[in-house]
């Protein structure tokens, strides 16, 4: 308790918050391809933010529709629980996770690097509660972040097409696929946060040169 009092009165863990914050979004009229992105994806020791935590991160920022391989990160999350049955899916024990950062060490660098970014995750839904829920944890506040999912403008794209959805249809890898991307490794936070990235910019080809930030928040409602 006293360790979240703490980081709530700790003016300099608030100001990475603050300035994260105060950071402008490109204003919907922007074209796309004058856009900062960043893919990420997380591995969870569950699903529920509230009691499960992040055991692994990984990004790859986008810009000017060019994958930065350069600036791509990777990071092993010490988790206050054990990952449990979690390990099945991403391959992540406890053992792993000894050594591993803190938390709140790559939030900081996640917020000071990436101000003004408009944030990617295939099902972002999942991966902004608990980015939000650890940046509450660790710094008694949530900065404002923005996402598009790649996962709902497939499934949009999809609709248009008149094609029927089916079950799985929508899953990374069946995106990948049908996009002719290259298979990736399922559960790899790094893996995913690629494969997000790659998604993306197939699915904005159909855009053009003049597709607005403003087109590409409609498509991922």
């Amino acid at each position: 308790m006293f360790l979240h009092w703490l980081r709530r009165k700790n003016p300099v863990l608030n100001e990475v918050v603050n300035n994260f914050s105060k950071e402008p979004y490109p204003a919907p009229a922007t074209r796309v391809a004058n856009c900062n992105f960043l893919a990420l994806d997380l591995e969870l020791t569950g699903l529920n933010a509230r009691k499960d935590h992040i055991v692994s991160i990984g990004w790859v920022p986008i810009r000017d529709r060019e994958i930065i391989l350069a600036e791509a990160k990777h990071y092993l999350i010490n988790s206050p629980v054990s990952v449990g049955q979690s390990a099945v899916y991403h391959g992540l024990h406890d053992r792993h996770l000894e050594n591993a950062h803190d938390i709140a060490e790559v939030l900081t660098q996640l917020l000071k690097q990436y101000a003004g970014y408009v944030f990617v995750a295939h099902h972002s839904a999942l991966d902004e509660q608990f980015l939000r829920m650890a940046c509450q944890r660790c710094f008694g506040k949530t900065p404002r972040f923005r996402f598009v999912d790649t996962m709902k403008i497939e499934w949009q794209r999809l609709l248009r097409r008149g094609k029927v959805v089916k079950h799985d249809a929508l899953k990374l890898a069946a995106c990948l696929e049908r996009h002719g991307l290259p298979a990736m490794p399922d559960h790899h936070a790094l893996e995913d946060a690629y494969s997000s990235a790659l998604l993306l910019l197939s699915e904005l080809k159909p855009g053009g040169e003049n597709m607005t930030l403003a087109d590409l928040y409609l498509l991922s409602r």
